[in-house]
């Protein structure tokens, strides 16, 4: 016997040790998985601001060209100017040109008077009234930090994001410091020039590493108060065996229905069921059938604002119930009431153990529920509570395999918010949120509960459609639009006025793959917008 007291004091320390290395592996597993999540999200965030911010900035481009070609026909317009390229005055082309820091005149011959040869620019061809031509007024837009300073302001850039003008993936403006993120266009449509937008991953390793952190501890926190409730219970378990008489109870009955024993298999379940699922709902049944089975009772019931939502056994045999509450903070899921044999009331040690069962079941139902904010919060717009670009495209991957599968219809309308950067300008940013979560509302209120209503990206948005052809995609898009235009909203000023929308549906079968879909109904948008703005327009 003292031999076999070291050797037991070592197996204890060996599991000990085995059970510490288990649970610290489990949380390292499960903040590594937290962080992955988290910084999937904060990435799936960044590449939807920077394709917004993209498309803002090149339709800002496209107006700084649009105000080149205006200032090319009004030089080419004037009589000096006329005069001049007649009588291939290079003198007088240069005065003319000495004015204007971004215009050149070109004779026939090839010979430039004016600015330096500008990548950007626009051109307008003088000629005679019999046709013959006598020059070219060129008018451009230099490729600059200046530029870039105003496609930042037009797209509403976010501190920490930036724009580079890149040739050839090599920069021509000020190159992005530090390590980022970034996406690219085209500058503008004839031309080299890439316009890049980029965004820091500091912020998104931060919030993945911050995220990490929390799940560690808080999974290290549990692990640790649930060691020491079964280290709890075994003592009890040991002490109330050495005081157990052998009239009291038979020893085969008090082996098979022990406290310790009940306990260890009310855990496993509880544990098993934690592990299959993150869906509070499905825990709840597992934890009322655990405390019948941990206590002995006859039956239990999980009663919730007067309302019988689990029930295990029968009972109704029993005697009055122990009540304990299940939840934590201000997250209560109810009373749990548990009914012991009539004839034998619960001891105070079962009493304890229904008590420490509920609180770990808490634990269980509030790790549940944070893993399901988590998911949630990772495929949901912050802003308008709408899916998120990320749960589009897998939504829409699934949608489109599930119809070639089965045959059927499926429409995807796209939109997006005519003019929104001048709402953000003329009233500031706070009315523009105002405007995304009210058109949030009014496709939350259009759609079915299977269909699917997205936040794409800045003023994008996107509505997926199982089992509807493109008769029905017009359709809803259509009353979406009346009900924009019928929507007022409010400046702080207490100026009232209107918003409206341009919409671009698409539909399977009359594109076969999930990319196809998402391309004609994007080109069917920006005919809408093409085509004046405010319209529905059905892909080609």
């Amino acid at each position: 016997m003292a031999r076999d007291a070291p050797r037991a004091a070592r197996g204890h320390l060996g599991l000990a040790l085995a059970t510490a290395a288990l649970a610290l592996l489990l949380a390292i597993v499960a903040a590594w998985a937290a962080g992955r999540l988290r910084e999937r999200s904060e990435t799936d965030a960044a590449d939807a601001r920077l394709a917004s911010s993209l498309r803002a900035a090149t339709a800002e481009m496209r107006t700084e060209l649009d105000g080149a070609a205006a200032e090319a026909r009004v030089l080419a317009a004037t009589p000096a100017v006329e005069r001049a390229l007649q009588r291939s005055d290079r003198a007088a082309l240069r005065r003319l040109a000495a004015g204007h820091d971004r215009v050149t005149f070109v004779l026939p011959n090839g010979v430039r008077e004016g600015a330096p040869n500008v990548r950007l620019r626009r051109a307008v061809v003088v000629t005679e009234p019999h046709g013959a031509k006598l020059g070219t007024v060129f008018v451009g837009v230099p490729v600059d930090a200046a530029l870039v300073r105003r496609l930042r302001a037009a797209a509403g850039l976010p501190d920490g994001d930036a724009f580079a003008v890149a040739r050839n993936g090599r920069f021509v403006t000020r190159a992005p410091k530090g390590d980022h993120r970034s996406m690219s266009t085209d500058l503008a449509a004839g031309t080299d020039l890439q316009l890049v937008a980029s965004a820091p991953v500091d912020p998104i390793a931060d919030a993945a590493a911050d995220t990490r952190r929390r799940v560690f501890f808080a999974v290290l926190l549990t692990l640790g108060l649930a060691a020491l409730a079964w280290w709890s219970i075994a003592r009890l378990a040991r002490a109330r065996s050495l005081v157990t008489t052998a009239g009291r109870r038979r020893s085969d009955d008090l082996a098979a229905t022990s406290p310790s024993r009940r306990a260890r298999e009310a855990v496993a379940l509880v544990g098993e069921a934690l592990a299959a699922t993150h869906d509070p709902d499905a825990l709840l049944p597992v934890i009322v059938e655990s405390a019948v089975g941990a206590t002995g009772a006859v039956g239990a019931r999980l009663v919730s604002e007067g309302a019988e939502r689990v029930r295990a056994g029968d009972p109704e045999s029993g005697g009055p119930p122990l009540s304990v509450s299940l939840g934590t903070g201000a997250d209560h899921v109810g009373s749990l009431l548990i009914y012991p044999h009539p004839d034998r009331p619960f001891d105070e040690d079962e009493g304890r153990l229904a008590h420490w069962l509920a609180a770990q079941a808490s634990i269980a139902l509030e790790n549940a529920r944070l893993h399901r904010a988590v998911e949630q919060q990772a495929i949901t717009d912050d802003l308008t509570g709408l899916a998120n670009r990320r749960r589009f495209g897998e939504s829409l991957a699934l949608e489109v395999s599930r119809a070639q599968r089965f045959g059927g219809s499926l429409a995807l309308v796209l939109a997006d918010l005519d003019d929104f950067k001048r709402v953000n300008d003329l009233y500031g940013h706070q009315v523009g949120d105002d405007v995304l979560r009210r058109f949030a509302e009014l496709m939350r209120e259009s759609v079915r509960e299977f269909d699917l209503a997205v936040r794409h990206g800045g003023e994008e948005f996107a509505i997926l459609l199982p089992e509807t052809d493109m008769e029905g995609g017009m359709r809803l898009a259509e009353r979406l639009a009346d009900a924009l235009r019928a929507a007022r909203f409010s400046s702080p000023g207490g100026e009232t006025f209107a918003v409206t929308s341009s919409f671009g549906v698409a539909a399977f079968p009359d594109v076969r793959s999930a990319e196809q879909l998402m391309l004609t109904a994007d080109r069917a948008l920006y005919r809408a917008k093409k085509e004046g703005k405010n319209r529905v327009i059905r892909a080609d």
